[in-house]
């Protein structure tokens, strides 16, 4: 199926969920939660934020149903909604738990584990030293497989802002990792 066609489909999905149908609506969510759960999980490193941006996000869809005009997926359109839902979470709770945090009652781990989860806070660490912008961008890049003109349809920015983004942002997480 080539991308308008897509887009049709995925519209279609949307206005029969708006009009009650549930079938609809379920294969809607189908298409949406799993990879916005993802995009929320890897930007808040935590399943409970997630969960609530998400959950949040999907509201936002049903009521600004109206006002999508189809000039982009409707995947792209909910990622927006998840990432401008993501930042108001940081904005609003910058002390957010980190759930990535060693166990230290865990004394079964091997060392292999241990290394590698020393690794990934380190590098979970790097990540929240960049801007909320910075780190949607990267994620959005590293993990999403997005271009820098998609990113832009996501974030509402031009691509050269996005590419100016992922710049400052990689070497930003380049600076911090060599830090240590």
């Amino acid at each position: 199926m080539n991308d308008v066609s897509t887009w049709m489909a995925e519209r279609e999905l949307l206005r029969l969920s708006k009009q009650g149908n549930a079938e609809a609506a379920r294969g809607l969510m189908h298409l949406l939660i799993k990879p916005a759960h993802a995009l929320a999980w890897r930007i808040l490193r935590n399943q409970d934020a997630a969960e609530e941006v998400v959950q949040e996000a999907v509201f936002q869809l049903w009521r600004s149903a109206e006002q999508f005009e189809g000039q982009s997926s409707i995947r792209t359109y909910f990622n927006k909604i998840v990432m401008r839902e993501c930042h108001a979470f940081i904005r609003h709770n910058r002390s957010h738990e980190d759930i990535d945090m060693l166990d230290s009652a865990d004394e079964v781990m091997s060392d292999f584990q241990i290394d590698l989860r020393l690794h990934q806070e380190i590098i979970h660490q790097a990540l929240e030293s960049l801007s909320s912008k910075q780190r949607m961008a990267l994620v959005l890049w590293a993990f999403h497989d997005m271009t820098a003109v998609d990113i832009g349809q996501v974030m509402e920015l031009k691509k050269n802002a996005v590419d100016q983004l992922l710049w400052r942002a990689k070497n930003a997480l380049r600076e911090k990792l060599t830090e240590r």
